[in-house]
């Protein structure tokens, strides 16, 4: 009975020490958190000025624009600090969509933008944070911003059953005569 308490006490006692934790191996990288972002496409998209007009009174989308403009002028510190607010903003922008803007396809863009935030956000808040996922990361949400501005524009372009009715009212009003009584396309242009 003692030879098994004292084999009881000598496992017990050697199960209960300290156990070493597997060394985590370090995240080889490229860049580091000081780099500034580099945001390697050359594609930059302009509103329309219908979609201007309308984005113009959207308070979520003026927020959003300022914090990607900012995020292309950051630094990787800068972009783990700024994850938390960049999920906020993103989800701000999805869920006030106005009435004007509204299709499947700007939500599709505003769900991609608030998802890469999430991804981003969960990123930033890892033990051991990697430089290149974080960096990577950044550069296709300014992309995926830059198709969102896109598909904006896209609502406002005319079918081709509009582009055709207009060229119709167009060639029209070139056949009505003028003051002088003559039809515009038979003018003497002095050609």
């Amino acid at each position: 009975m003692r030879k098994i308490f004292i084999i009881l006490s000598l496992v017990f006692f050697f199960s209960c020490g300290e156990k070493q934790e597997a060394p985590v191996p370090a995240i080889t990288s490229e860049k580091s958190f000081l780099d500034p972002l580099e945001v390697n496409t050359t594609r930059v998209v302009n509103l329309s000025p219908q979609a201007r007009e309308l984005a113009g009174e959207w308070l979520a989308y003026a927020t959003a624009q300022n914090e990607i403009q900012a995020l292309k002028n950051s630094t990787g510190q800068e972009i783990v600090t700024s994850a938390n607010n960049l999920v906020q903003i993103m989800d701000n922008l999805r869920s006030t969509i106005p009435d004007s803007l509204q299709s499947t396809a700007v939500e599709a863009r505003t769900n991609v933008l608030y998802t890469k935030a999430q991804v981003l956000h969960q990123l930033s808040n890892k033990k051991q944070k990697n430089p290149d996922e974080i960096f990577d990361l950044a550069e296709d949400m300014v992309t995926e911003f830059e198709n969102f501005k896109l598909q904006l524009n896209e609502l406002f372009l005319k079918t081709p059953e509009n582009f055709e009715t207009e060229l119709d009212r167009e060639f029209e009003e070139s056949l009505e005569p003028d003051s002088t009584g003559t039809i515009p396309l038979f003018r003497d242009n002095g050609i």
